[in-house]
């Protein structure tokens, strides 16, 4: 697709999108273009990760793996179930007594 298809493309999807979904695109671009700046890729190639990246990558999967392993994969979502918990001790602790 030439640049020219491109753009009427992004024009297309732009159209069906509520007004205030499109500042939220727009902040997305320039962060891109701030972006673009600082490490631009060379022509016809693309970023490639930066070793450091690819380590700490394998490390939290190694992480992940070995927490599966010792503990199993719990099903729901811990840090949801916890807060829950917490807001129903606040609000019994706040609740007037009669």
């Amino acid at each position: 697709m030439d640049h020219t298809g491109i753009r009427e493309l992004i024009l297309q999807e732009l159209e069906g999108l509520a007004e205030d979904r499109i500042l939220e695109v727009l902040d997305f671009i320039r962060f891109l273009k701030s972006r673009q700046g600082e490490h631009p890729p060379l022509p016809g190639r693309r970023l490639t990760p930066q070793p450091e990246a690819l380590r700490i990558l394998a490390e939290l999967d190694r992480i992940r793996a070995e927490a599966e392993a010792r503990y199993g994969i719990y099903p729901g979502d811990p840090v949801r179930e916890v807060r829950e918990a917490h807001e129903r001790r606040m609000e019994e602790a706040w609740k007037p007594s009669s």
